[in-house]
């Protein structure tokens, strides 16, 4: 048992080192670099060494404690750095998956919502098959189902969730938990890892803001935050399209294996999927529910 924690344990050491430290130790550096050579001087290599040779020179850096403190500090500053990402990735996730209720979010939903609306109806009314083969693709581009989010990141999660309910009148919120149980191994790790991809690109914008933040002192860091911020937004539409067909996947897979695992006929149709989202919800506002006040 012991061995085992402790090869769980190198495992979780391991990968945050790879999340958090080694992301955080490369910013770390960059700061430090602008911090030495500043605007007027940004890319020279000769100032940089001639800077840095006369501080490790220092006695500072020659006694034993200095050669300590500046340790710490750096792994301070690598670990801060490395989480402050983390923290902004959960944010970048909470943007992308806004809901199209409140402004401005209102206003960038129904402005998707009206270019979707004027494709199907090219596709509803055009006689060429071509033209209309053109307006299906672009509005499957802009959202597989009526747009009600104002980014393609949340509009594609929400659409899994719509076409399970409409599919199987499955409430999705409800039945994952149950559903996560009943999943194989090799499911739960597929989707484990698609979710750790959408959270990896998350914590990469988050990467490109400190980054372009950094550029206010050193102007190299304004590419670097550019570069990484437009992979960062295709790395999250790839990783969210994965996810969500992963996850429609599943349903369609092992919907059964729930119906069977909670007493029902061993097939998900409409009505079952009614009946098992009553049992799952537990809804007093929901008149099936034996809560129903």
């Amino acid at each position: 048992m012991i061995g085992f924690l402790g090869q769980i344990g190198q495992k979780l050491a391991d990968r945050w080192v790879a999340l958090v430290a080694m992301p955080g130790l490369l910013y770390v550096v960059a700061v430090t670099v602008a911090a030495v050579l500043g605007q007027d001087h940004a890319l020279s290599y000769p100032d940089l060494s001639r800077k840095l040779t006369a501080w490790a020179a220092g006695p500072t850096l020659k006694s034993p404690g200095g050669a300590a403190i500046l340790v710490a500090v750096v792994l301070v500053g690598s670990v801060g750095a490395g989480l402050a990402a983390t923290a902004g990735g959960r944010v970048v996730e909470a943007t992308w998956t806004l809901s199209g209720r409140h402004v401005p979010a209102r206003w960038l939903a129904g402005w998707r919502r009206d270019r979707s609306a004027r494709l199907k109806e090219i596709a509803d009314t055009s006689a060429d098959p071509a033209v209309v083969r053109r307006a299906i693709e672009r509005a499957d581009r802009i959202c597989v189902i009526e747009p009600d989010c104002p980014t393609w990141i949340g509009d594609r999660l929400r659409a899994c969730h719509v076409r399970i309910d409409k599919a199987y009148g499955l409430d999705l919120p409800s039945a994952w938990p149950r559903l996560w149980l009943v999943f194989p191994d090799a499911v739960r790790a597929e989707l484990g890892a698609a979710r750790d991809g959408f959270s990896a690109a998350a914590r990469l914008a988050a990467w490109s803001v400190l980054y372009l933040l950094l550029g206010f002192w050193w102007w190299p860091a304004v590419p670097v935050a550019v570069a990484a911020g437009a992979t960062a937004m295709v790395r999250g539409r790839l990783a969210t399209g994965n996810l969500a067909d992963l996850i429609e996947a599943a349903v369609d897979l092992h919907g059964t294996d729930l119906a069977a695992r909670l007493g029902d006929r061993p097939s998900v149709t409409p009505e079952t999927g009614g009946r098992l989202t009553t049992r799952m919800r537990k809804d007093r506002w929901d008149p099936d529910s034996p809560l129903a006040d």
